[in-house]
């Protein structure tokens, strides 16, 4: 039988998520630029440090700030045996049997081409040290008399390397994947700098209330090209118990919008604005949500959950205007208007002469009644279009000069997403519309931003300080 060629490279990046994530961890702590120039001395030398890291954590002290790293690796490989409750505690006799993962192939095996990069070998792993793979026990998955996934010794390496790539927790862990590979080694890297504190320091160590979300819209600013940017990040959880995955991804456009949002002044306030204001903090006073990460998980849509979330937040907060600054609202309309025009080519000037119509019925009576009753309605298509209609009615009778809307009534007043996401530019576009003509909406002025709050919009700025996104 012929064995198939994979190629000279000692290391080949697959489209699978986890084995993928695990070759740019391989690919960084070697020292190398991408995965190409990864050599077969390079993955020795990681295997040896992979082994080092596994057997201090599995045999640390519970109280110890290294057995945090344990508990990533018992999160990731349950019944492996660094991870069995039942483990020897003698670093020596734990080293030889975890060395023993990532050994070279026997050459008696029979070959077998790699489940993740093709190239053929002689070693199969199972469920206890595969991460999300089904047990042996699911034979139809397999193929026929064959006792577990074969699995390369690059592939290997990689799979254990994975969590000093990925953005891991005490119970699960997160990898991106990404069109663009320097989005994906950038957010790599971060986390093999973040790996390196938990395993010295342990998890007291890091930021609190910090997420992958943030870290991948910095990537994304920072590296993404303008044809390029669609993100995925795979979050999964793989003990004994209840093991699940949740994925959530970016848009194409979202790159773009990112970059335009730090060249708009406007944008720029209302997204450190927006930041600032879903910052949530415990009864103590202690963070427990950056707003950094709550502000960059507005724009990813997650698996069974309705999009616009962005849009769908902003409008939520200005329910109320009167508790925002003019300013904040101002921003506000600003970044949704940009939103919309970047993510979906919307023309939103078309929106002019419905603003325009609103804002003259609602500022010519001196109380707040019609105002209300415009928030009340935009909300709903129906009532907006029933609203619509009347203040034309009421301006026409009273003498009032206006443009014709009824070309914008099928679009204002659709059911859908689309719909939506117009009618909440309107209610922006509206008060916008009041508050230039001096109606009383919104606090006059405009709230101080700390630097904290706008640092991460400008380059340069340090991760561990300010936030990544």
């Amino acid at each position: 039988m012929t064995t198939p060629v994979v190629g000279d490279q000692a290391l080949v990046l697959s489209g699978h998520p986890l084995q993928r994530c695990g070759g740019w961890a391989l690919t960084l702590l070697a020292g190398r630029d991408d995965a190409g120039s990864v050599s077969a001395a390079d993955i020795e030398d990681v295997a040896e440090r992979v082994i080092d890291d596994v057997v201090a954590a599995a045999t640390a002290a519970k109280d110890s700030p290294t057995y945090d790293w344990w508990k990533v690796l018992f999160a990731l490989y349950p019944n492996s045996k660094p991870t069995h409750a039942k483990r020897p505690r003698e670093s020596a006799v734990l080293r030889e049997s975890v060395a023993e993962l990532f050994a070279p192939d026997d050459p008696r095996s029979p070959l077998l081409p790699c489940t993740f990069c093709s190239r053929w070998c002689g070693t199969l792993w199972s469920k206890s040290v595969l991460p999300m793979f089904e047990s042996i026990r699911a034979l139809n998955t397999l193929p026929p008399g064959v006792a577990g996934w074969p699995i390369c010794r690059a592939c290997r390496v990689a799979l254990w390397a994975l969590p000093y790539a990925a953005w891991v927790t005490a119970g699960s862990a997160t990898v991106l994947t990404c069109d663009d590979p320097a989005v994906e080694r950038d957010f790599a890297m971060k986390n093999v700098q973040r790996s390196g504190r938990i395993r010295q320091l342990g998890f007291v160590s890091l930021p609190a209330g910090r997420g992958p979300e943030a870290v991948v819209l910095q990537a994304l600013r920072e590296h993404a090209g303008d044809a390029g940017g669609a993100t995925t990040l795979w979050a999964f959880k793989n003990d004994n118990q209840e093991p699940w995955l949740h994925t959530a991804s970016t848009r194409l456009g979202v790159a773009r919008f990112l970059r335009a949002v730090r060249a708009n002044p406007d944008c720029h306030r209302g997204w450190a604005m927006l930041k600032k204001m879903m910052r949530r903090r415990d009864g103590s006073g202690a963070l427990v949500l950056d707003g950094s990460t709550a502000a960059a998980r507005l724009l990813f849509d997650r698996e069974g959950h309705q999009g616009e979330r962005l849009p769908a937040k902003l409008m939520e907060l200005a329910r109320d205007p009167d508790a925002l600054f003019q300013h904040t609202l101002l921003d506000w309309r600003a970044l949704c208007r940009l939103y919309l025009e970047v993510m979906y080519d919307m023309e939103t000037a078309r929106l002019r002469p419905a603003a325009s119509l609103l804002a003259d019925w609602i500022a010519k009576e001196g109380t707040r009644g019609r105002f209300n009753e415009f928030r009340q309605a935009v909300t709903s298509p129906y009532n907006l279009s029933k609203l619509l209609m009347t203040a034309s009615a009421r301006l026409f009778l009273d003498g009032g000069k206006q443009e014709p809307v009824n070309h914008q009534f099928a679009q204002l007043c659709t059911d859908g997403p689309q719909g939506w996401r117009v009618r909440g530019q309107l209610y922006f576009d509206v008060m916008a519309e009041l508050i230039n003509r001096g109606v009383q909406v919104g606090k006059p002025g405009s709230e101080e931003l700390s630097e904290a709050d706008d640092a991460d919009q400008r380059p340069g700025t340090d991760d561990d300080e300010d936030g990544y996104a």
